[in-house]
Order: C-alpha cells, then structure tokens, then sequence
C-alpha cells in the first residue's frame, strides 16, 4: 500500500512536535494533529517509529520508573517484580488469589444452574394443581362480584 505522507513531510510534523513539547511542556501532537489535519493515530505511530518519547498520561511515572530499572539491571542487579500485600511470591501477576485456572469468575463451586432445577419438576403434576388453582381463584372473583353486585344495589 503506498504512503499518503511522504518522509519529509512525517520528519517536519514529529520536529514541530518535539519543539512544541519543549516550549510549552506537552500537546505538540494535539497541536500538529490540528495544524496539518491528520489522524492522531497516524502521528502517535510516527513518534513510536521514530523513537520521540512524548510526555503522555503518566509520562513522568513510566519515565523514572525505567530509569530505576535502569539503574538496577546496571548495578547487576536482577530485575524484581513488586510484592503487593497478600500475594503469595512468585505468583503470576494478574490473577485473582484463590481462583483456579479454567474456572469461569463468578461462578460458586457447587451451585447448580436454575434451568437444571426446574427441569427436574415433573411438568404433567404441576399443570393439574395450577389448572384446579385457578378453577378456585375463578370461583372467588364470580362469588365477589356478585356480593359487589348486590352491595352496589343497596345504596
């Protein structure tokens, strides 16, 4: 697929970029995203290429955080993952404590599912009882009605 930006023209916006950042501290990509009319994407993938760090959402952080693992592999010492309290050493990160592999979250062992419990009702019963049900309920509504009836006929 060809270019719809040739290099001069991605060299001149990620140079705008980097001037920008340095006199005002951050927004060169939103400012040359405005100014030349161009996807953010397109500009975010032409820094990366380019290797220009651009001071983002937690720039500062993921900066000095490199930097002291940096430092710490060039002292010779190991890289270490940090501990966070109530995990177990050597856990993978990511994973809630307690859930086992292959278990769907949200799920209680030993909990069945409703369809399977009502499934298991004899159907042929049920029909019979809630048709006799409503043959009652029925005969309630007509005696109250004619009781209404008659009330009514009263005032």
């Amino acid at each position: 697929m060809a270019s719809k930006y040739d290099q001069g023209t991605k060299d001149e916006v990620i140079a705008f970029i980097q001037t920008y950042n340095a006199e005002n501290g951050r927004g060169g990509q939103s400012a040359a995203v405005k100014k030349w009319n161009l996807n953010a994407v397109t500009v975010k993938s032409w820094l990366e290429k380019a290797g220009v760090g651009t001071p983002g959402r937690g720039g500062k952080a993921k900066a000095a955080k490199a930097a002291k693992a940096a430092k710490t592999v060039a002292e010779g010492d190991a890289p270490q993952a940090s501990a966070k309290p109530g995990r177990k050493p050597g856990r993978k990160p990511g994973r809630k404590p307690g859930r086992k592999p292959g278990r769907k979250p949200g799920r209680k062992p030993g909990r069945k599912p409703a369809a399977a419990a009502s499934a298991a009702a004899p159907v042929g019963g049920d029909l019979v009882s809630i048709l006799n049900r409503l043959v009652a309920v029925r005969a309630q509504i007509a005696d109250l009605e004619s009781e209404y009836a008659a009330l009514k006929a009263k005032l």
